[in-house]
């Protein structure tokens, strides 16, 4: 053990720490939903096997049997996470492709069975048969190659939730996986780390200690998640491609919507039904008693604007009218943000200064700057 590089030893913290996070996830520390869990923790199971296998070889053991089997699962890991993102971004998701994902690995356990188990079982000390170069290239590159294209199909699954989520919620705080941004990130440092594994080979002995530094961070930002709140399905409403709203477009002529438009806007007016915090687009739908997908194609093709935005300058409005108003100077910002309808200070400020260009503090010296020079 004296000759063992002290690094190696931090795939074993890895593998350890992966084990245990896998573990934890599969009990639901964090109460998000039970099939994104399962997928979770898999992915973490796996990339467990992943560390112990470099760990066992960083210890000198080669052509082994339990090496072997700890590699096998290797292109299934990332196949996992994209499916625990799949449920995270949609839980009523049905994912009925998900044998696609997995036919490499499944490919690549067949191979094994029939051409390399045979030899470890039958000739213990044989070496395994020597690859053509193109098949020995495929193996070593594929999983980087695979990890590469999942990541960026975790993205843009997260990309459109986020985008989705405005099209049917009033407030995303709780719901847009901010978590989940900072996993992939995690995830992105494990990228470079391979890359820089993969193309700087001096810096080889230092990088177990980087894939540790990036487990951590894995697990941190695992674990420190916020419980997932889903307010209804941000898959209801997609403004570039649902079926829906192709509907809609066909049943509403121009003038419909333009007096729908309007419908909706004294509605509002005059009921204020923004004030309401938890207000979600299927709710204000019941209210105005307009389709749910109607109401969508009209705030996106009549006043356009996603629900998100329609009711947080809404909102906004109402905290300018609330921030000069004698009646509400006892109130601090959040009370005036609750009292506009916002869910949170986070977005009452995005919001408005978006809308103003200032901060509502700076909104209130404006204005009563104003009205000492009158």
């Amino acid at each position: 053990m004296s000759n063992i590089p002290i690094f190696t030893t931090f795939h074993a913290f890895s593998a350890g720490a992966l084990w245990l996070l896998g573990t934890l996830v599969l009990l639901g520390v964090n109460q998000t939903n039970t099939k994104a869990d399962r997928w979770l923790s898999l992915f973490f199971y796996l990339m467990a096997s992943l560390f112990t296998r470099l760990f066992l070889e960083g210890l000198g053991i080669q052509h082994s049997i339990l090496l072997h089997v700890l590699e096998l699962p290797s292109w299934a890991i990332f196949p996992c996470f994209y499916m625990a993102v799949r449920y995270l971004v949609d839980p009523q998701a049905k994912n009925k492709d998900w044998p696609m994902h997995f036919f490499p690995f499944f490919a690549f356990l067949l191979f094994s069975l029939v051409y390399l188990m045979p030899i470890f079982f039958n000739v213990p000390h044989q070496q395994p048969p020597q690859l053509p170069p193109w098949i020995q290239f495929s193996i070593r590159y594929f999983f980087f190659a695979q990890t590469l294209l999942y990541w960026i199909a975790c993205y843009l699954l997260l990309r459109r939730h986020r985008k989705n989520i405005q099209q049917v919620a009033s407030f995303t705080e709780k719901i847009n996986l901010q978590w989940l941004q900072y996993l992939l990130i995690a995830i992105l440092l494990l990228i470079a780390i391979r890359l820089l594994d993969l193309f700087s080979p001096h810096v080889t002995y230092y990088i177990p200690a980087g894939y540790f530094l990036g487990i951590i961070l894995l697990a941190y930002f695992t674990l420190t998640q916020q419980s997932i709140y889903n307010t209804e399905s941000p898959q209801l409403i997609d403004a570039a491609e649902s079926p829906q709203q192709k509907i809609a477009h066909e049943r509403l002529t121009p003038s419909q919507v333009e007096e729908l438009k309007q419908v909706i806007l004294r509605e509002m007016n005059d009921k204020k039904f923004y004030l309401d915090p938890s207000l979600t687009l299927s709710i204000l739908s019941t209210k105005l008693g307009i389709n749910s997908h109607d109401l969508s194609y009209i705030l996106n093709n009549g006043l356009h604007k996603s629900f998100y935005q329609f009711i947080n300058e809404l909102r906004t409005e109402e905290a300018k009218v609330l921030l000069l108003s004698d009646d509400t100077r006892h109130l601090d910002l959040l009370g005036i943000a609750t009292r506009a309808g916002f869910n949170s200070k986070t977005t009452f400020y995005t919001t408005f200064k978006k809308s103003t260009g200032i901060t509502p503090k700076a909104y209130i010296d404006r204005y009563s700057r104003a009205s000492s020079a009158q």
